[in-house]
């Protein structure tokens, strides 16, 4: 009965391991699968048998774990060794989850302290981002101890709660498997070493790395070598990146056909001088990325050589989604190359706004310059903001001296220059510009002490660009052999938009002008305008020509009109109630108001009277009225009439600067007596009315009167008494007594006279004097010949003129 119970049992039992085998597929399925499920793996095939030798041997395992697919086959196990003869992990992007948030824990893995050994033979990994699929092999010699072979070497150490080791990688594995289409990945070169660590949430990797890009643009190539050891780690929850880079030696350098990059111009060659070709790139301790937020804390950036370049970059924080917008860095730049003393540039760009400093020293300004200069020094700050794709709002500084500057012909000394450009939300921009010299130099004209003030607003809106402009210059003087001037004054305002509309208010020696134009591209009209002011104002100007003539009183005024570009003005210029002195000559009560034009280096004014009141040059003339023009620059005055010893004269017409000709004066109706006594200690009188004629004759500067002539109008008299000369004759020559005795007391029939005056001033007159003595009764014909020297006489006269003093002495200070 035992027997057969225990038959019984015994095909109970092969029967169920008989079942088992044979439906061991679902068997296994149904009971792993819910322990593969609550780690988030799926098991979707599984194909195994037990070998003669007790080993299990799965032809086919397939495993899906967050979308990552892994498919092993030719597998054989036993209780030493595990086998895989092919394995395919296919590697996806991950699915969304709710659970992606979810933070990363430290290692804890139970790990069996004793299991098979696993032996893969290849591992094909594959993605859409590898150009080709990776492949490799893992070997564990020891429990828990890996090596991996193929396309990348490693090797690995798994405990408890940590997996740590080493792989080597280079630019071949990188450049075959990484899926770029950026070229410039060929001409990278690298190889590296690295330790690495992962504790579940951290991954460490540190180790050397050399890596070499070198490139080629056009006929410029850079190479850029990077030695040293680089200590990277990866925080999982964080999400934050650091780079250990300070113990990175990074060079670059430039091929010297790289200058010919630059485009051609006249800097081009001074450029090309100064930039380096070698640079060494300093990185800092650590970088660090979280969260899209890339820290840097310093770059430094030196050139190696002569041409001394240090760019230093700090605090450099920057999204990296979004690189502009939250950008924070600090930069400070030095330079100093054998043509330029020092650039230093210090910024700081805080999001979308940045400020700072700069500084420019030379010694000479560079070859291309269209100046040479020397002490050059500019200098300035900054600050904008909403410069990223905006027009910039903020404000810019700059300040230029030079000691001395050369340019088209200007010769400058002691230059300072300030200018501030500013520009606020609603885009009002305004540019001031202050300048000062000392003294500037072109061809023959010297100007010193000149300062000046520009300012510009304008709105930079939608719209057509006005610009409102205002400008005040002072200049102590200007300097020429042919005229100076002083204290000139002058502020303008103007408009500027498609031409320039503007007007000057000057003060050039006190005189002041009005100054309207208007600048296009086709045309330059202008107008001046004289306000009616004292010509006392002009003496500053007269006394640079005629040092002995000023003006004493009076007033003029103008207006001028025309066109720079065509070189033509029309004016019109008045004088009135003007008192000049010459030396010794005065002239009073000028009046005249004359028009003309100017027209391509041809000045004419229109036929124009003038009235003079009286002119004093010893003889006094009065009442003096004539015409006056000007064509094609020489200047004619004729039909001069006027008053003169009681009867009147007239002058036909006198070309003023003409070397050869003859002006014809007449004279009518003059009082004898008082041409007589002119000397008025003479002791000669005569009466009558004279009249003549007189050719003055001008040559080379030479003032002679040829062929005149004097005669008599009418009857008159003549009387000698206590005449020193006439008694001396009569006591000397006694036989002539009775002849000469009739002529004390003449009654003139007729008087004729040549007369004939050297350009000495000596003056000859041939007298025929017929008349009637009545005391005698006798008639008288008496021919005589009398020379004098008239200049001598005239200025004899002047110095007694009364009136003529006390000008001379009111006036007798220079700028009064």
């Amino acid at each position: 009965m035992f027997k057969r119970i225990g038959l019984i049992v015994g095909a109970v039992l092969l029967s169920t391991l008989l079942l088992s085998y044979v439906f061991r597929l679902p068997l296994l399925q149904w009971v792993i699968a819910p322990e593969l499920k609550k780690a988030d793996i799926t098991l979707s095939c599984l194909d195994f048998s037990i070998t003669s030798s007790l080993n299990i041997h799965a032809d086919r395992v397939c495993l899906n774990y967050q979308n990552q697919q892994l498919q092993l086959t030719g597998i054989t196990a036993n209780t030493k060794r595990v086998y895989i003869e092919n394995a395919v992990l296919t590697v996806n992007p991950p699915p969304k989850s709710d659970n992606a948030n979810q933070l990363a824990k430290n290692l804890d893995l139970a790990l069996p302290l004793n299991r098979p050994l696993i032996n893969i033979k290849q591992l094909v990994v594959k993605s859409d981002e590898l150009n080709k699929p990776l492949k490799i092999s893992i070997l564990e010699p020891e429990l828990n101890k890996f090596n991996v072979s193929g396309d990348i070497n490693a090797s690995a150490i798994l405990t408890a709660n940590k997996v740590m080791g080493q792989f080597e990688i280079n630019d071949t594995f990188l450049k075959h498997v990484i899926n770029t289409k950026n070229t410039l990945i060929a001409d990278f070169n690298f190889n590296t070493q690295q330790a690495f660590s992962f504790d579940g949430i951290e991954l460490e990797l540190n180790g050397d790395i050399r890596s070499q890009f070198a490139h080629t643009y056009e006929q410029c190539k850079v190479n850029v070598l990077t030695t040293g050891k680089l200590a990277t780690r990866f925080n999982l929850n964080s999400q934050a990146l650091m780079f250990n880079t300070d113990l990175l030696n990074n060079k670059i350098n430039l091929t010297p056909s790289c200058t010919e990059l630059i485009p051609p111009s006249e800097y081009a060659g001074f450029i090309s001088k100064q930039v380096p070709l070698n640079w060494q790139l300093k990185l800092p301790q650590s970088i660090s990325l979280e969260a899209s937020e890339l820290s840097v804390p310093a770059i430094n950036l030196v050139s190696v050589g002569d041409k001394q370049f240090d760019i230093l970059i700090t605090d450099t924080t920057l999204n990296i989604t979004s690189p502009f917008e939250d950008l924070q860095t600090t930069l400070s730049a030095q330079i100093n190359t054998p043509n330029i003393n020092n650039i230093n540039v210090n910024a700081q760009l805080s999001d979308a706004a940045i400020k700072g400093d700069y500084a420019v020293m030379l010694e000479n300004l560079p070859e291309f310059a269209p100046a040479t200069a020397n002490g050059l020094s500019l200098s300035g700050h900054f600050n904008i903001s909403e410069f990223i794709d905006s027009k910039p709002i903020g404000l810019i500084n700059a300040k230029l001296t030079l000691n001395s500057v050369d340019a088209f012909d200007i010769s400058a000394v002691q230059y300072q220059g300030d200018l501030t450009a500013k520009m606020d939300k609603q885009l009002n921009a305004e540019v001031t510009l202050t300048q000062q010299l000392k003294s500037a130099e072109y061809k023959e004209f010297k100007v010193t002490d000149i300062s000046n003030t520009l300012t510009a607003n304008a709105n930079l809106g939608v719209g057509e660009l006005f610009a409102d402009l205002t400008a005040k210059t002072n200049i102590k003087a200007v300097n020429s052999p042919d005229i100076k001037l002083n204290n000139i004054k002058i502020e303008s305002t103007g408009l500027q938009s498609r031409a320039l509309k503007a007007t000057h208010h000057a003060f050039i020696n006190d005189v002041e002008l009005v100054i309207n134009h208007h600048v296009s591209s086709q045309a330059h009209p202008f107008e001046v305008i004289i306000p009616e002011q004292s010509t006392l104002l002009l003496n500053a100007f007269i006394s640079q020509f005629e040092p002995l003539a000023q003006l004493t009183e009076g007033e003029f005024n103008g207006y001028i009109s025309g066109d720079i570009n065509l070189q033509n003005a029309l004016f019109n210029i008045g004088i009135s109630h003007t008192s000049a002195l010459y030396n010794d000559y005065l002239a009073s009560d000028l009046n005249s108001v004359f028009s003309g034009e100017y027209n391509s280096g041809k000045l004419n004014v229109k036929p124009t009277t003038f009235n003079l009141n009286e002119f004093r040059a010893g003889a006094v003339v009065k009442a003096i009225e004539g015409q006056w023009q000007v064509n094609n620059n020489t200047a004619l005055i004729n039909d001069v009439k006027g008053s003169v010893f009681g009867g009147e004269f007239s002058l036909d017409s006198y070309t003023v600067g003409k070397p050869n000709q003859v002006a014809n004066v007449k004279f009518e109706n003059i009082d004898a007596s008082k041409l007589v006594t002119l000397d008025d200690k003479s002791g000669i009188v005569l009466t009558g009315r004279l009249a003549g004629s007189l050719p003055v004759h001008f040559d080379s500067g030479k003032i002679e009167i040829i062929d005149g002539s004097l005669f008599s109008q009418g009857t008159g008299n003549l009387k000698i008494t206590n005449n020193a000369a006439f008694d001396s004759v009569m006591q000397q020559q006694q036989e002539l007594q009775p002849v000469l005795g009739l002529l004390t007391n003449l009654d003139i029939q007729k008087l004729n006279s040549s007369v004939a005056l050297k350009n000495d001033g000596w003056l000859k007159l041939g007298v025929n004097l017929q008349g009637y003595n009545k005391a005698e009764q006798q008639q008288v014909n008496f021919n005589y010949n009398h020379e004098e020297n008239v200049f001598t006489l005239l200025r004899a006269l002047r110095l007694s003129d009364e009136i003529t003093q006390k000008v001379e002495q009111q006036y007798s200070q220079k700028g009064n």
